[in-house]
């Protein structure tokens, strides 16, 4: 939920609080009865459904929240304890009011508790946030060292809500700069309250956490990324005992990244290929490259079993058939080849058919 919203709701939740214990208090303390005793008790009920609705709301945001928290700081467990203890009070104070009428007496009290715990509660929500605020609004047009500095600030305070902060520092030096900025937008959509402060955040990432802009500083981006993401589906000796060309392991991580977008960004497919190629690298197949220009284009109009049609001893024949087919494929509008395409997978047929 956004962090805007919540705090709005926080501020109704306390409010409508306040207007059922006032209207409470007005009938229960009154000396003598009042012909707006009545009213007033309908509006009290009024306020209290709408103020028992709304708490139900948060607590689910809230738990669901919760549920991506890796740990709690006291300030978190304090927040969400106190959340929970008003579901019981609110319950015992529905049942006195539909079953319990000899209890009625207790109501103000239960009331008053009520009410203080839950201004307690959302002040420990909100206080956070105006803070977070007020500390965006002082970053204001900060550049330079300055900017990076009250990145600084921000990650110490900001990251350790959800995880611990050695899962950031540990990766110092590991992530090129594009990852961390990845990874800071993955974030964001985690907890949007992030946006406000992304620009030093980021600054922060480059100058203290980004990896070197060489090859090294790319396989070292890989090295983490691959401990990282690839465990989370196999052991890493699958991935070890592997051996590809450098586009046999691009073309690997592509398809991981399509199958699993939540977990591999595009913008990792590149050092992960690095790192592994660097470490479980083959030497390329000559015939690797001509057999993927055969596949892209000869597979556009039939099955590849079809294109392997009787030997044909020298190349030229390969080359008249290529060329029989490219105008075959010219007159049912589908995309051609190059010359140099051509050449390429008449000379991939001829070599498949000599190592027969």
């Amino acid at each position: 939920m956004d962090p805007n919203l919540t705090a709005f709701l926080g501020g109704l939740f306390v409010t409508l609080g306040a207007i059922a214990l006032v209207l409470m208090l007005k009938v229960y303390g009154s000396a003598k009865p009042s012909p707006l005793t009545p009213k007033l008790m309908r509006w009290h009920k009024w306020a209290g459904r709408a103020f028992v609705l709304l708490y139900l709301v948060m607590l689910v945001v809230m738990i669901a929240k919760a549920a991506d928290y890796a740990a709690f700081d006291a300030l978190q467990s304090l927040h969400l304890s106190l959340a929970i203890a008003l579901f019981p009070l609110l319950a015992i104070k529905i049942l006195i009011v539909r079953r319990l009428p000899k209890l009625q007496t207790m109501l103000p009290g239960m009331g008053i508790t009520i009410f203080v715990l839950s201004v307690v509660m959302v002040t420990l929500g909100l206080g956070p946030f105006l803070l977070d605020k007020a500390q965006a609004a002082e970053i204001g047009d900060l550049q330079g060292e300055a900017l990076a500095d009250a990145g600084a600030v921000v990650v110490a305070r900001r990251c350790q809500k959800c995880h611990d902060l050695e899962r950031v520092y540990g990766r110092k030096g590991r992530l090129s700069a594009a990852l961390w900025e990845a990874t800071l937008d993955r974030m964001i959509e985690l907890d949007p309250a992030l946006a406000d402060v992304r620009r030093p955040v980021l600054a922060y990432m480059r100058r203290d956490l980004a990896a070197p802009e060489t090859h090294e500083g790319m396989v070292l981006s890989g090295a983490a990324l691959v401990e990282a993401r690839c465990s989370t589906c196999h052991a890493l000796d699958r991935v070890f005992g592997a051996t590809k060309t450098e586009e046999g392991w691009r073309e690997t991580i592509r398809r991981y990244a399509r199958l699993l977008p939540e977990t591999i960004h595009p913008q990792e497919v590149e050092p992960i290929t690095q790192f592994l190629y660097s470490r479980r690298g083959a030497a390329p197949d000559p015939q690797e490259a001509l057999r993927r220009v055969f596949e892209q284009h000869c597979g556009k109009c039939h099955n590849l079993s079809r294109a392997l049609v009787p030997a044909r001893e020298e190349e030229r024949s390969w080359s008249r058939q290529v060329r029989r087919m490219e105008k075959i494929a010219e007159k049912r509008g589908v995309p051609g080849w190059t010359k140099e395409e051509a050449a390429q997978i008449a000379e991939y047929l001829t070599g498949l058919y000599e190592a027969e």
